[in-house]
């Protein structure tokens, strides 16, 4: 069950927005199939509605179904429980998993109606409780546990109520034959139906339907963790059941969903790890039989719950988040979760979370990079040493005796990245020329942890020069101190390097940089990432305030737009520009529901993702200003990526999807270039596709934002015009 601690950006449909019948009809109904599709790990009324559809090949279970949501909704507003989570459908199926239950497995009377309702109250409270504990304590979902702990209380007392009777022979199946279909499909779609307790083959199919349009990767993992729960209970267990296909569809089904799509992105590694949940689940499916057979009560899906908290908790204990990569952004469907990674990994690189600078102003040239022929060995390989070295080649002016006469020498030492100075060294002399003081390896110094098991240092700095003390927080360009010449230096310069824990000396982490300009034959060019390499000039963005005003979206701003599509369909389309709950900045589209998460760097705008139809002023604008920095000096040329699952057809999407988490990164780069018209910007981009060329343009103006936007996609060209801007009017 989802239960995603973050809303979707890829599965979350928004409310819809103004008034109207059909708006109001809209965002009543929306919770109750929120609720059916949250089963399934996302939040979208199509697949609320073929699961909906699912449940009502059994009718009268299937209103059973329906009326404990609707019900379950009451409970939420009487006892003041959040109403957002409502909407969402976190508060519906748990009691959509107790009425189908208690439904399916006691025989219709006026006792089993009375449970339901009772069954619904409790675990409505039970969820709300357990999801403050887990949530508080351990950060893991709550999953189903509720509708199992609920849904045993209610079955282990029934042997004690007169007017309550257990259905003979439990969960009834196919009454119809089917014998033209392969038995392992037969069994295989048998198991989807289960889930929603309609062990049918036409349920099956509907949920099959449903899940193919939730994700295609999520059908290929269906399939992952049907085949190892048919082994298992089979072949190993020699569990011969006519009802196994409940225990496959609870348990080994959902976990390999889980697991491989959604709390970890999909690629090898994760359908590794899902079949691996799956032969888990075996083992607790087992254990789980013996335990609770003697009370005549169901499995359930509690080894599902079991596994994937258990899975779960053990992974979130590593020191290195790998393989396979958990999600640790807000999580949509496994295919957005992988399109994410990808073109996240692509942009901004892979080592850190975090984005580091590099640590000084102006331009510097690298005189040891890793693996350096001096000192740069080792367990301390990924380091490098930077000198300020002048147009005629040299590091000094005059003989170079003296460590004044040094050009990188007194100049500011900046912070990489926000922090808290957790260690500083600021009394060692500096070194004469030529000599160096080998009992302070590395002289003056100041180390930050940016997070957990994440550290910088920078060293040799000047004695007297440091301007922060220990405990201090410090943001990315703070001053830190001057370059010197202490410890291990022969001459002046600048020593940075990451690590793992605050010891000094400790070995050093693989890392890289960020937003970086690097000048080579006298073209400056902006790097996303870099590793610096001896010899390469760096140094970071120049930010210009004026550029830096015209990407601001003042909050509360509305676009309009007049927007015409490569098929030559022209409308309007309203953008408002906001902040969501999770206090990121975003371009709403009003007219379509779409959304674009942008932030206005201190050097640079950028787009974090975008959230919607493709065909829109939204994707539009990802597209032709996804980065620009905001600095213009001439010449100046940056790259950006797009997933070229973007650019796919959707049938063809739809297929490579189902093999998508087995192939290699498809990121297509797009490179840009601007131009300043007066107070305007012009920003330009190109990227070669197999049949032709990939173009955008974007104008910028003053106090207007983008006022004209186009992409050229071989020949198909779609146009955006600003047509009104203005702010919105809040009392």
């Amino acid at each position: 069950m989802a239960d995603l601690t973050k809303e979707s950006w890829g599965g979350m449909e928004p409310p819809v927005s103004g008034g109207g019948l059909r708006a109001g009809v809209r965002n009543a109904v929306d919770p109750v199939l929120f609720a059916y599709s949250q089963v399934l790990f996302t939040q979208n009324r199509w697949v609320g509605i073929i699961l909906l559809a699912a449940t009502f090949v059994k009718p009268l279970l299937g209103l059973v179904g329906l009326g404990s949501v609707l019900f379950s909704f009451a409970v939420v507003r009487l006892a003041h429980f959040s109403q957002e989570t409502a909407r969402r459908g976190l508060y519906g199926y748990n009691p959509l998993l107790v009425g189908l239950a208690i439904g399916a497995f006691l025989e219709p009377s006026p006792t089993a109606l009375a449970l339901i309702v009772l069954a619904v109250v409790a675990v409505v409270f039970l969820q709300t409780a357990m999801e403050s504990a887990l949530g508080y304590f351990f950060n893991l979902p709550v999953l189903s546990l509720p509708f199992v702990l609920v849904t045993f209380i209610v079955l282990a007392g029934v042997p004690f109520m007169k007017d309550a009777q257990l259905i003979a022979g439990g969960v009834s199946l196919d009454s119809m034959e089917f014998g033209w279909l392969p038995e392992w499909l037969a069994m295989y779609l048998r198991s989807l139906g289960a889930i929603f307790f309609s062990p049918h083959l036409a349920a099956g199919a509907l949920v099959l339907a449903a899940l193919a349009l939730y994700s295609r990767i999520a059908v290929v993992l269906s399939f992952v963790g049907y085949a190892m729960g048919h082994f298992l209970l089979v072949q190993v267990f020699d569990f011969t059941s006519p009802f196994l296909s409940l225990i496959v569809g609870y348990n080994f089904i959902l976990t390999a969903i889980a697991l491989g799509g959604v709390w970890f992105v999909p690629q090898r590694s994760s359908f590794v790890f899902a079949a691996f949940g799956a032969l888990f689940a075996g083992m607790l499916t087992a254990a789980t039989i013996l335990l609770v057979s003697p009370y005549r009560l169901p499995v359930l899906i509690l080894p599902f719950n079991l596994t994937i908290i258990i899975l779960l908790y053990a992974m979130r204990q590593r020191v290195k988040d790998g393989s396979p990569k958990a999600v640790d952004f807000a999580a949509g469907s496994p295919e957005v979760n992988l399109n994410y990674y990808r073109t996240r990994v692509a942009r901004v690189g892979s080592r850190f979370l975090a984005r580091f600078r590099l640590p000084f102003s102006g331009r510097w040239t690298v005189t040891q990079g890793v693996d350096g022929e001096h000192t740069h060995r080792g367990l301390w390989r990924h380091a490098w040493d930077f000198e300020v070295i002048d147009g005629d080649g040299e590091n000094h002016t005059g003989s170079g005796s003296e460590v004044s006469h040094y050009h990188c020498h007194g100049l500011p030492v900046l912070a990489a990245g926000d922090g808290t100075v957790v260690k500083v060294v600021t009394d060692i002399p500096d070194n004469k020329v030529g000599e160096r003081n080998p009992g302070n390896n590395w002289g003056n110094l100041v180390m930050i942890q940016h997070g957990p098991g994440l550290f910088s240092m920078v060293c040799h700095l000047a004695p007297g020069s440091i301007k922060v003390s220990e405990g201090q927080a410090v943001t990315v360009g703070t001053h830190l101190g001057s370059c010197g010449n202490s410890g291990r230096s022969f001459v002046p310069h600048l020593h940075f390097q990451f690590q793992s824990t605050p010891r000094v000396g400790a070995p050093t982490l693989e890392a890289e940089l960020h937003d970086v300009v690097i000048t080579e034959g006298g073209i400056p060019a902006l790097k996303r990432i870099i590793v610096p390499e001896k010899g390469q000039s760096l140094r970071n963005l120049e930010r210009e305030d004026h550029l830096a005003a015209l990407f601001a979206f003042p909050i509360g701003t509305r676009y309009l737009f007049r927007y015409t599509s490569a098929s030559g369909r022209v409308r309007e389309e309203e953008v408002l520009s906001g902040i969501d709950l999770y206090n990121n900045l975003v371009l709403e589209s009003v007219s379509l529901g779409g959304k674009l998460f942008i932030e206005n760097q201190n050097h640079q705008f950028l787009v974090y993702d975008h959230q919607g139809p493709q065909d829109s002023v939204l994707y539009l604008m990802h597209a032709a200003i996804a980065r620009v920095p905001f600095e213009q000096t001439a010449g100046l040329a940056w790259d950006d990526v797009l997933s070229r699952r973007r650019f796919r057809s959707r049938w063809w999407r739809w297929m490579v999807d189902m093999i998508d988490p087995f192939l290699s990164d498809d990121a297509r780069v797009i490179s840009y270039r601007a131009t300043r018209d007066e107070n305007a910007i012009e920003v330009f981009g190109e990227a070669q596709t197999a049949r032709g060329k990939i173009r955008t343009f974007c104008r910028v103006e003053p106090g207007k934002g983008p006022v004209e936007m186009t992409m050229d996609v071989d020949g198909r060209l779609s146009r955006a015009t600003l047509l009104d801007t203005r702010a919105e009017v809040r009392n």
